[in-house]
C-alpha cells in the first residue's frame, strides 16, 4: 500500500514547511500578495527554498542508503571512530 501525500510530507517537515508557505501565498494569507509581482516574487522565493529542501533530504535519504548498503557488504568495517594520538609534535625552535 503506498502512503499519502500527507504521510509522506509529514516525513520532511523543513519540506512540509515550505510547502505550507506556497500555500500561504496561494490564499494571499496576510495580504502579501495583491499584485501579480508580489505574488510572482514569492513563488519564485518558496520555489528554491523547496528545492533545496528537497535537495537536502534526498542527499540524507542517499547517505543513509549508501552507509546501510556498505554496512551490509562490509561487517567487520569500522564505521566512525576517533583517531588514537600515536605521540607529541615536535617543539619548534623559538628565538630568544
Amino acid at each position: 500500500m503506498e502512503k499519502s501525500f500527507v504521510e509522506r510530507i509529514e516525513a520532511y517537515p523543513e519540506l512540509k514547511r515550505h510547502m505550507d508557505q506556497m500555500l500561504d501565498v496561494v490564499e494571499n494569507v496576510g495580504g502579501k500578495a495583491d499584485m501579480a509581482d508580489d505574488a510572482e516574487i514569492q513563488v519564485v522565493d518558496n520555489m528554491r527554498k523547496i528545492g533545496a529542501a528537497a535537495l537536502q533530504e534526498w542527499s540524507v535519504q542517499r547517505d543513509k542508503a549508501v552507509t546501510s548498503k556498505w554496512t551490509e557488504g562490509h561487517p567487520n568495517s569500522i564505521k566512525h571512530g576517533k583517531k588514537k594520538f600515536i605521540g607529541e609534535l615536535p617543539l619548534v625552535n623559538e628565538k630568544s
